[in-house]
């Protein structure tokens, strides 16, 4: 490596000199360079040089403009409108016509009903009587007349008394209480009403139409008071707040 030196030292100012010593050292680099190039240089098998694009010729990419984040860049947060509440359905009043009155029950079939209760209280008070006879005689009287001989007799009449108003009032009570209606009223078709069962005076008004009968039909008072009505009651029917129908 051969390195011309200029005969000429450098002579000036501090510049020049820098300037001299920059050429030698460029000049020593570059055949030190060419001193370890590989073999295959000059037979074609170098490898493509690699072409720098030019600054010009890299694309860059388009900035977006920066903005800054303020308040009205915020998301607007909607709110949804409020539901409307379903207005509550009214209903059309319902014009509920009143039942149809009950049928009336006509004076003769109130007193053959009656009729026929006093018959068959009337034969079980018989039927009693003869059997009371029968265990005060020692069962000497059996079906004979003598069994009305003893009503003269203080105890068998009292004895006759209790029967007839125990047998009035089992009956009413059994009947009416139980049944709605006694044997009279269901040979002729008559039902008894006593109004609305949930009602609170329900239960009494079944007690005082069974007191009233016994009072009219026992008779303790004068069946006779019966025969007058208004509006389709009798006295009965108003003093225990029930009703006669045809069912």
């Amino acid at each position: 490596m051969n390195t011309e030196v200029p005969t000429s030292s450098p002579k000036g100012s501090l510049k020049e000199y820098q300037a001299f010593l920059g050429e030698i050292l460029g000049e020593s680099a570059e055949e030190h360079l060419k001193a370890i190039r590989p073999l295959t240089s000059g037979l074609g098998l170098e490898s493509p040089a690699k072409s720098t694009p030019s600054p010009e010729a890299i694309p860059q990419k388009p900035q977006a403009p920066s903005r800054r984040r303020t308040l009205e860049d915020k998301p607007i947060q909607r709110v949804p409108p409020p539901i409307p509440k379903p207005e509550p359905l009214t209903e059309e009043p319902q014009v509920t016509s009143p039942p149809p009155p009950l049928p009336s029950v006509s004076l003769i079939k109130r007193a053959s009903s009656a009729f026929l209760d006093q018959v068959f209280v009337q034969a079980l008070w018989l039927i009693a009587l003869v059997i009371t006879s029968n265990i005060f005689s020692g069962f000497e009287t059996g079906l004979s007349a003598g069994v009305f001989r003893n009503l003269s007799e203080p105890l068998f009449f009292r004895f006759a008394i209790l029967e007839f108003a125990a047998l009035w009032l089992g009956y009413l009570a059994l009947s009416l209480g139980i049944f709605g209606m006694t044997f009279g009223m269901w040979v002729w078709g008559i039902r008894i009403s006593y109004g609305d069962p949930r009602d609170e005076n329900y239960g009494l008004r079944k007690l005082m139409r069974i007191l009233w009968s016994f009072m009219f039909y026992a008779p303790v008072l004068p069946s006779l008071l019966l025969v007058f009505r208004k509006n389709d009651k009798n006295l009965v029917d108003a003093l225990s707040g029930s009703n006669l129908f045809l069912g």
